[in-house]
């Protein structure tokens, strides 16, 4: 290869030169192929501890309590956190966050009694309504989907308790919201 330099006329173009510019433009040309958040399997590479793990490691951690919600945050990052909130017998909701790589319990912190509006009363009812398990009601949800479980939360639709879980999708598809009967583990809506 050569290059004009003004005043110079054609000079070769140095090897390093080229090689430096073949690499920018290959470097270049692969740029907005590689979204991680489009593509679940390397967005949430560094995620070891999936929500089953997560779950029985919030509600080991208060004695006698049960999983309200439990959210993925940062799948993306090096230090992705699971952040559910469990509640004892008598409504007092606690937040706990588990490392997503490794499954250790980060820290917990009491979020008083009661959650989204219900009163203890109201939410401990609604526990007790709710008859399928968290994780069963994650796997229901999932199906035959690829996408990991993102989110869960106990939530009611009407007269019925429900689990909302969310799947990430795959390949540029939005994450879903998946509806489970809490009582009966039927699929009551797919996102």
């Amino acid at each position: 290869m050569e290059f004009i330099v003004p005043g110079r006329g054609r000079r070769p173009l140095p090897a390093v030169f080229a090689a430096v510019l073949m690499l920018l433009v290959v470097v270049l040309a692969g740029c907005g192929k590689d979204d991680s958040v489009n593509e679940p399997h390397e967005a949430f590479a560094n995620v070891e501890v999936d929500y089953a793990r997560a779950i029985r490691a919030s509600t080991a951690e208060v004695t006698g309590s049960e999983l309200v919600s439990l959210e993925l945050t940062r799948p993306e990052s090096a230090d992705p956190v699971w952040v559910s909130r469990v509640a004892t017998q008598q409504g007092e909701v606690h937040t706990v966050r588990v490392d997503a790589v490794l499954g250790d319990v980060l820290g917990t912190s009491t979020a008083g009694t009661g959650t989204d509006g219900l009163t203890a009363a109201e939410l401990t009812a609604r526990l007790d309504e709710a008859t399928v398990l968290p994780d069963e009601a994650a796997r229901e949800a999932r199906g035959s989907t690829d996408g990991p479980v993102t989110a869960i939360r106990l939530d009611q639709q009407g007269d019925t308790v429900v689990w909302a879980v969310d799947v990430a999708g795959l390949q540029g598809e939005e994450t879903k919201t998946h509806v489970v009967d809490a009582r009966t583990g039927e699929v009551l809506r797919r996102g």
